[in-house]
């Protein structure tokens, strides 16, 4: 695993579901290399910390599986605040969720 191809990763599912970055001061490119070389520095610690591929794998699923809920929670905070704007089970739908 390298940046790199986390990264060549990252805009494929990005492609499917593009994020918006219109209200903050780094572009996607930029974003997506941080976290690329932020979650190769996590495999890369634990790696030294003697945990195998499998553990790896685990903590890094953990990781991003967290993430999603993280992200779900803002995205339903963001539905409330504009339910004009978005329907919350149009997204669930989207996501297979409903």
């Amino acid at each position: 695993m390298t940046p790199q191809s986390v990264e060549s990763l990252m805009a494929e599912i990005d492609a499917e579901d593009q994020p918006d970055f219109g209200g903050l001061g780094i572009g996607e490119v930029e974003a997506r290399r941080l976290m690329a070389n932020h979650f190769c520095e996590i495999d890369s610690r634990l790696a030294e910390h003697g945990l195998s591929a499998e553990a790896r794998l685990e903590v890094m699923a953990a990781i991003a599986a967290h993430t999603m809920v993280e992200n779900m929670l803002l995205y339903v905070e963001r539905l409330r605040s504009a339910p004009a704007q978005a329907d919350f089970r149009d997204w669930m739908q989207r996501h297979g969720l409903a």
